[in-house]
């Protein structure tokens, strides 16, 4: 009996390991009763002192993101450990995870309502993947906010990015150009140079559906306008038909494979120097200056006759609250400080408009901020497309855009087949 004493006081938190030993010292001049007894009154004593010391402590969040890929080193623990300076009782552990094992965890955690053995592991706060969260609502896995952002139902903007064109300023100048192209007309000649000098003119990263957002569709809102103007937009007007035709010619100057590529892949291209210009996120300016390679940044290039403002598609990063945690009102307490906080992540990743304020201070020191804000404030920006249906559009875009390449289409019948299911979409949007 003595082992199983010995070996369960060897496991105790080290203060409670320090007074037992004293006590054990003490109990070996007495009876082996008496010592266990004087042993089980300590642990007693210890963990009532223990909840006395936490009793402020009501809520341990979990937040899982990926997001620390991108942020510089200890942003997010510095402004989890600043949040908790300022809300005694509230703990924030960060888990850092892609949004495929956080879809997981909702999913394998979905109707617990948080209560069952696996609650420690069900997710409190999550980064969400902006093409995913029609689908979260649907499924109920957000919890409900109030008075938040249009479009955005129960997910929580925190920053937004511009998606310009990119453009590598060596191979242009060796190509024997001195400025990136100002229109379409342009954008084909100084692809078909760059070509027969030894370069891939420009890249599309078609992998997936979801992104026709950025390589597809901003070049049709650089042509056609916003479509979240007042008038229906049309996928059957002579600008998006002309826009299709004009990626149809661009494909035989693209980076290969264009839908085996990923944004990363292509991304990672442009840095090495193989393509000439690419449309990316303003989040990947930093990514580009770490490995030196020589680029600019400038609107995407519009039709000739095209008198209007730029149109930028913005990427948002969202956070969300797990409808399934118990603790659903602290999260929200933590929700609106990193709200709060949105221009401090901003500044570290080049994130514009981020939270929509400019930085002074970066703009003077910082010529690739300083030309990302001037855009964004000359430009006019496009949301995420709203649906509960809208990955279904982005699947009818990406097969359309595919059989076009493939010379199985006309612009003009693909144009027809995506209007029909925007069309069906809009029927189905409130």
């Amino acid at each position: 009996m003595k082992k199983d004493v010995l070996y369960f006081f060897k496991d105790l938190p080290g203060s409670l390991r320090n007074l037992g030993t004293a006590l054990w010292k003490a109990a070996r001049k007495i009876s082996f009763d008496k010592a266990l007894l004087i042993w089980a009154l300590a642990i007693i004593a210890g963990v009532f002192l223990f909840r006395i010391l936490n009793r402020d402590i009501r809520a341990n969040l979990i937040f899982a993101t990926w997001w620390e890929d991108t942020l510089e080193e200890q942003t997010l623990s510095n402004l989890a450990a600043e949040f908790v300076a300022k809300n005694p009782g509230i703990t924030v552990k960060l888990e850092k995870m892609n949004w495929e094992a956080i879809q997981k965890n909702l999913e394998e955690h979905a109707g617990e309502n948080g209560r069952n053995a696996k609650r420690q592991r069900t997710l409190d706060i999550f980064s969400i993947d902006p093409h995913a969260v029609r689908e979260l609502e649907r499924r109920s896995y957000l919890a409900k906010l109030e008075n938040n952002e249009k479009n955005s139902g129960n997910a929580m903007p925190v920053i937004a990015f511009i998606n310009p064109l990119f453009y590598n300023i060596d191979l242009l100048q060796d190509a024997g150009f001195d400025r990136p192209p100002k229109n379409r007309t342009e954008f084909l000649s100084y692809v078909q140079r760059l070509k027969e000098t030894g370069h891939y003119g420009a890249g599309l990263a078609l992998e997936k559906p979801h992104n026709m957002d950025n390589q597809i569709l901003s070049w049709i809102w650089a042509a056609a306008g916003n479509p979240e103007s007042e008038k229906p937009f049309s996928f059957s007007s002579k600008e998006v038909i002309e826009t299709l035709s004009f990626l149809n010619q661009l494909k035989q100057n693209l980076y290969p494979n264009p839908f085996e590529l990923s944004e990363t892949e292509l991304l990672n291209a442009f840095g090495q120097g193989k393509v000439g210009m690419i449309i990316g996120s303003t989040a990947d300016i930093q990514k580009l200056k770490q490995v030196k390679v020589n680029f600019g940044i400038t609107t995407i290039p519009d039709p000739e006759s095209y008198i209007k403002e730029p149109v930028f598609p913005l990427t948002v990063w969202y956070a969300g609250i797990n409808s399934q945690s118990i603790q659903q009102e602290e999260a929200k307490i933590f929700l609106d400080f990193l709200k709060e906080k949105a221009g401090d992540i901003a500044a570290v990743i080049y994130a514009v408009p981020g939270d929509g304020v400019r930085s002074r201070e970066l703009s003077r020191k910082d010529p690739y901020y300083a030309k990302a804000f001037d855009m964004y404030e000359a430009g006019d920006m496009v949301w995420e497309l709203y649906s509960p249906d809208i990955n279904s559009f982005y699947s009818i875009v990406h097969r359309e855009i595919e059989l076009m390449f493939r010379g199985n289409k006309t612009p003009e019948q693909c144009a027809q087949t995506i209007q029909q299911e925007w069309n069906r979409i809009a029927e189905t949007t409130p």
